[in-house]
């Protein structure tokens, strides 16, 4: 039974906001969010939760992860979930579709996705990981690099930055648990994938990052703003003003903790990624932590994110007629 089933078998289709108890003079107040995933892009809602930063805010979060994020935006259009956290592309189409949906809370700034090659390719290539990026994204020229989906962010930002300098790899898609073997058995000499899935090469010292997103090294124009946001319909955000705020406050509390608890974050990180190691935790705590501490997205940026997913190709419903403003509550 899939994700959204097993909501379906257990949800209202309707908002429940129970009295449940107080905490700092707050009613608690029941939210369920749906995420796209495991991976780092939606680490900070499992952190916060971790963190209790959710009943901190009179908060009870209930969280369930889906198999993508369109799956957690089809849980939210259904009323499955109050909230889903997803990407700038599912936002924009669903708003083509005509579809009222809303940014609450930027939760992940730039591109989470990393590209790795196998030691073996980048050795051959003649050119360092810490050249500059240009140089990096020249020397994929002809190489096999795998990603997820053809019309996933990551595959428009890397087509993108590679076709800017005149490069061309040999693109080939696949799920994100398989890239790593692939890449240890030679099928493919590099991916991109988001955490934790590209840690392990690097880990194990038979791959070298490449291009990092989660540190901004690509270009604006190939990079989305955001790679994660907490959405809601703009109806229900309407009628419970309260319960958005507190989810955006969670949010900047989070963004204060990396910088002034590191180790408390680091701890909670270890509760809700139990099979990282110490040594992955440390690596991926450096590459990601920064694109947690996030700003509030503005017009200007969801005009970006348009342009962005306009670069790719997709066939988007109406995206000429989406205005930015109206996917953002204010």
């Amino acid at each position: 039974m899939n994700g959204l089933n097993r909501l379906k078998g257990g949800l209202f289709g309707t908002i429940i906001l129970a009295t449940a108890g107080t905490a700092h003079g707050q009613a608690m107040k029941e939210v369920s969010i749906a995420l796209g995933s495991v991976g780092f892009g939606t680490a900070p809602v499992r952190i916060a939760k971790e963190m209790g930063l959710y009943e901190k805010h009179g908060l009870n979060a209930k969280i369930i992860t889906m198999e993508s994020s369109n799956a957690s935006m089809t849980a939210l259009l259904s009323r499955s979930v109050e909230i889903a956290l997803s990407g700038s592309g599912e936002i924009i189409a669903a708003q083509g579709r005509g579809q009222k949906v809303v940014v609450i809370a930027n939760t992940y700034s730039g591109l989470s996705g990393s590209l790795v090659l196998s030691k073996a390719a980048a050795d051959k290539l003649g050119v360092s990981p810490n050249a500059p990026v240009a140089e990096r994204l020249k020397a994929l020229n002809g190489l096999v690099i795998a990603s997820t989906t053809a019309t996933s962010v990551y595959t428009v930002a890397i087509k993108g930055a590679t076709t800017a300098v005149g490069a061309a790899p040999r693109l080939t898609f696949m799920s994100p648990p398989t890239m790593a073997g692939a890449l240890e058995s030679g099928a493919i000499q590099g991916y991109i994938a988001g955490a934790p899935s590209w840690a392990p090469p690097v880990v194990k010292g038979s791959g070298v990052v490449w291009i990092s997103g989660p540190k901004g090294e690509l270009a604006a124009e190939n990079s989305p703003v955001s790679s994660a946001s907490l959405q809601a319909l703009r109806e229900v955000a309407e009628a419970n003003p309260e319960l958005m705020k507190r989810l955006s406050t969670v949010n900047d509390d989070l963004a204060k903790a990396i910088d002034e608890r590191p180790a408390a974050v680091k701890a909670a990180i270890a509760r809700a990624y139990p099979d990282l190691d110490a040594t992955t935790l440390d690596l991926l705590f450096a590459s990601e932590s920064a694109s947690w501490k996030t700003r509030p997205l503005t017009v200007d940026d969801m005009k970006h994110e348009i342009a962005f997913m306009k670069s790719s190709g997709m066939a988007l419903p109406m995206i000429d007629s989406a205005d930015p403003a109206s996917m953002l509550f204010q």
